[in-house]
């Protein structure tokens, strides 16, 4: 069998490769478990709004433990029926933009890690994704009641300027995702994982929040525009039977009021380390009186327009690009590389946030949602 025959992953008949022009790559693959079937809304909100094609798949029956993963199947009275084979699918997406990127979906590979890291790099080299983004979900004891926090972790620290974890060092069991990312991190692939906080008493139930926040943070890490409607009106009618159920329970009410009191002092901490302001120096100071003294005197001024002193921001926190953040056009938060961008002596990019460094590509119009 030669290496070809050995692959893992097939595209399409109809696809060429060369044709693809895309900078970035989400993964919504399997993890120990889909806590709050966050991937699960992801995938199906991209897929159910944005046009969509398959451009290939990876043979799972060389990859996957079926008896451990068990897919769902029907017994109906004196038949079975229902079992869809599962697979790992690469999509090509098209957001609201017309901005293309890549969406890798399916179930957590159980053999051959090493291959499939070295296939999926194969594929982020072909096609010239600058950023994989990892999407997933954890249980935290967090109430409903409040948004929705996203922990981010790199390849490289200044992927996420502005993010600090919750967490310190822990050793844990290793998982696919993890080992992908660690290994294209290790090839100067950047990556960037997104874990969306869980409520730990909603982890077996349906929690369209998890995924909106999931959303927010690829959108602001990207500047893709990827679609939230659905998923907004899905969170509402979830929390909504969520609050029913903690009006009934004497119980549930003391414990979501003191998950709501840990998380608001938390959060108060944390805007507190994260203020920012920017004092204006002594030659600044001294030109803007200068400008508001020379309007005074100007004869033809009714009474002269304020000048506006530096602008502070203390309440927003540090990494967020804003409109009014003095980084915003310098970070490029639209995810948009302007045509000054240069890359660096070493011939590395830049040093920078994310949106300094990948921008998504339009795709082909042609084809429609699938």
């Amino acid at each position: 069998m030669n290496d070809k025959e050995n692959q893992l992953f097939g595209w399409s008949p109809d696809i060429d490769p060369d044709e693809i022009d895309v900078s970035t790559l989400i993964l919504t693959i399997g993890s120990f478990t889909d806590i709050g079937h966050a991937q699960q809304h992801l995938r199906q909100s991209m897929l159910a709004e944005l046009a969509h094609r398959e451009l290939g798949e990876f043979r799972l029956d060389e990859i996957l433990d079926h008896r451990d993963s068990r897919p769902p199947i029907i017994f109906d009275a004196d038949h079975f029926e229902g079992y869809e084979s599962p697979r790992m699918v690469l999509h090509e997406v098209t957001d609201e933009l017309g901005q293309s990127f890549l969406l890798l979906d399916g179930p957590e590979p159980a053999l051959r890690w090493n291959q499939m890291v070295d296939e999926i790099r194969g594929i982020i080299d072909e096609l010239g994704v600058r950023l994989s983004v990892v999407t997933q979900s954890i249980p935290m004891p967090a109430p409903h009641t409040r948004p929705v926090q996203v922990t981010r972790w790199s390849s490289r620290p200044e992927l996420i300027i502005g993010h600090s974890s919750p967490f310190g060092r822990i050793q844990m069991p290793a998982s696919f995702p993890a080992v992908l990312s660690q290994r294209l991190g290790e090839s100067r692939h950047d990556v960037v994982g997104l874990a969306a906080h869980v409520p730990h008493y909603l982890t077996d139930v349906d929690y369209p929040d998890a995924a909106r926040a999931l959303v927010d943070a690829i959108r602001q890490l990207t500047g893709l525009a990827l679609p939230s409607h659905a998923l907004a009106m899905a969170a509402g009618v979830v929390r909504a039977q969520i609050s029913n159920q903690v009006e009934d329970s004497e119980e549930l009410q003391a414990m979501v009021s003191a998950l709501e009191e840990q998380y608001d002092d938390q959060s108060g901490r944390r805007e507190i380390g994260s203020q920012q302001v920017t004092l204006p120096s002594a030659d600044d100071i001294g030109a803007e009186a200068e400008a508001f003294l020379r309007s005074m005197d100007d004869p033809g001024d009714d009474g002269g327009t304020p000048v506006q002193g530096p602008t502070t921001t203390p309440d927003q926190p540090v990494g967020d690009s804003g409109d009014d953040d003095p980084r915003a056009e310098k970070e490029n938060p639209q995810g948009r590389r302007s045509e000054d961008d240069g890359d660096g002596p070493d011939g590395d990019e830049d040093d920078g946030g994310p949106t300094d460094l990948y921008r998504p590509r339009h795709g082909d119009d042609s084809w429609g949602l699938s």
